[in-house]
């Protein structure tokens, strides 16, 4: 086909160089991969040897202008100098080169990894981030479990203490368990759990009592201070006896006061020799206590240990554990004095320290001991010697009497006569309304039915049986060892002995150390402690002064319920 002739010729300067090349293909360089250089083509063979002739000889030339056909060259292996060349990728009527078509599959091949990989990235960090949730959930999760489980933990601890506690009292039940098969063990059983309870009862309400006591004297001894020292209605005035002073007398007298802790119930009063006193508070390294000597009840102090010496003491020096008839009459000179303040109101109630029932008979004292003789001062026929502590508290039909002579003493009349005075005992001095009393039988065994006497068919059981049909709380005779020996006593208020050794031998086996001898009857209070001189350790700082202690206790509690029940009693209607 002809080509078509313009009329402007071209200008040299556009003529292009010798061996033109054909349209070298420029790929677009890709930042994965670098563009190999194309190689260039041969130069065609119809192509003429003079390029600046045209397309058919003998035609005049043409000349080209660049505002033909946008500038382009459109002779078929040639191009204007003079135009602007297109940085644009260059193709060759839509075919590319075997290179940039690899290129381009590569990068084709490449783009979906890459897009994998960055598709994996995405979900990885989605990943990361949905397990990171998970944990702040889980956290958060076992936090509120931690906060649930906290109070089951102090829960279960305390469960575990309650069990610990509770695995005890398991192995005690199983103990009753293994006894229960026994008739005689569960009697013995229910008897020690009576008695248990009966025993904690009385310790608690002693102990109010006393708690009580100890909070009312303190307010008194408040206001008597207040008062000029004199003491009120009811801080009690105590009188202390001091005995024998050879034997363990004075020292339980000083152990018990040397605290001042009886000063919140009570003022007490020795009635003894200071001189005496001294050398047991020196021998007992008591040095640091002072005591208050007064020469009578009306000179004491309520805010110390007061002693009234009761004879010339000048000439006289402690012999411990020596039986002498100067602490005898030592002895007596102290009980006479006390005693005379106690007929006539002066002191609220009388301790006796024990005495040696030889050294002290003289034409003054023939008596068998402390009770025989009161009953005397006081006018009184008869009186019961009562020994009292917080288990157990035990009362004789026959006291210091041979034991050839009991057996014509235990009558119908006395055994009724001792049994009033302990019921009105218990309820005026104890304060307890409906006494519960067990009564011993004379022979061993009760008699076995009349086998092994008859004072209890025909003496002891017929007069029980009439006070009971009256209302009358008295049970028995009880064959006295098995009485004790289960400890029966801690059903009944008190128990009534035949004789002085069937009551007191037990008693001294329970109670020997806290006991207190009570005098039952008498208008006015006495207690003693429960032993004797003990001349083996005297003046050997061996003593224990705890039944000193509670006979002293014993004398305020005592003391005080006597006011209450006589003023009850006053104001009772009618």
């Amino acid at each position: 086909m002809e080509q078509r002739q313009s009329e402007d010729s071209t200008p040299d300067s556009l003529v292009p160089l010798p061996n033109p090349s054909v349209d070298i293909e420029a790929t677009q360089p890709t930042a994965s991969a670098p563009v190999e250089p194309t190689a260039q083509p041969a130069p065609a063979e119809n192509t003429p040897a003079n390029p600046r002739e045209g397309g058919r000889r003998g035609q005049p030339r043409r000349e080209f202008t660049q505002g033909d056909n946008n500038g382009r060259d459109n002779r078929q292996n040639g191009r204007h100098d003079m135009v602007q060349k297109d940085s644009r990728p260059q193709r060759d009527n839509g075919r590319r080169s075997d290179d940039t078509r690899d290129q381009q599959t590569r990068e084709t091949n490449q783009r979906p990894a890459q897009n994998q990989r960055t598709g994996d990235r995405q979900a990885n960090r989605e990943r990361d981030a949905n397990s990171q949730e998970s944990r702040n959930r889980e956290q958060t999760s076992q936090a509120r479990e931690t906060d649930k489980q906290e109070p089951r933990n102090r829960e279960q601890a305390s469960q575990a203490r309650e069990t610990d506690k509770q695995e005890p009292r398991n192995r005690e039940q199983s103990g009753r368990d293994r006894e229960n098969g026994n008739p005689e063990n569960r009697q013995r059983e229910q008897t020690n759990r009576e008695r248990d309870t009966e025993r904690q009862d009385n310790r608690q309400r002693e102990s109010r009592q006393r708690d009580a006591s100890v909070n009312e004297s303190d307010d008194q001894a408040s206001r008597a201070d207040r008062d000029g020292g004199q003491p009120g209605d009811n801080r009690l005035v105590i009188g202390i006896s001091m005995g024998d002073y050879n034997g363990i007398g004075p020292e339980v007298i000083l152990k018990a006061l040397q605290y001042n802790r009886l000063q919140k119930l009570c003022t007490p009063v020795i009635y003894g020799s200071m001189r005496i006193m001294n050398r047991y508070r020196n021998l007992l390294d008591m040095k640091d206590w002072n005591l208050n000597g007064a020469p009578s009840i009306s000179q004491i102090s309520h805010k110390m240990t007061n002693v009234i010496t009761c004879w010339p003491d000048q000439q006289q020096e402690i012999q411990p554990g020596q039986v002498t008839p100067e602490a005898g009459q030592a002895a007596f000179a102290c009980l006479q004095r006390a005693v005379d303040d106690l007929k006539e109101g002066k002191i609220d109630a009388l301790v006796t320290a024990p005495i040696n029932k030889y050294n002290i008979q003289s034409e003054e004292f023939k008596f068998p001991g402390h009770t025989e003789y009161l009953a005397e001062q006081f006018g009184v026929a008869d009186n019961l010697m009562f020994m009292v502590s917080e288990q157990l508290r035990v009362g004789v039909v026959t006291g210091h009497v041979p034991l050839g002579r009991v057996r014509q003493n235990v009558t119908r009349e006395r055994i009724l006569q001792k049994l009033n005075l302990m019921m009105q005992s218990l309820k005026q001095d104890f304060g307890i309304e409906k006494p519960k009393i067990a009564v011993l039988g004379l022979n061993p065994h009760a008699g076995e039915e009349g086998l092994l006497g008859n004072e209890e068919q025909d003496i002891i059981k017929p007069l029980l049986n009439d006070l009971r049909n009256k209302g009358q709380l008295v049970f028995g005779p009880y064959p006295a060892d098995g009485f004790f020996g289960t400890r029966s006593y801690g059903k009944f208020d008190a128990v009534l002995a035949m004789y002085h050794d069937q009551g007191l031998i037990p008693f001294k086996s329970i109670a020997f150390e806290e006991g207190v001898n009570f005098t039952a009857g008498m208008p006015a209070v006495r207690t003693s402690p429960d032993h004797g001189t003990a001349y083996d350790i005297a003046g050997k700082n061996l003593a224990d002064e705890t039944s000193m202690m509670q006979a002293i206790y014993t004398a305020i509690d005592v003391a005080r319920q006597r006011k209450e029940y006589a003023e009850l009693a006053a104001n009772a209607l009618k």
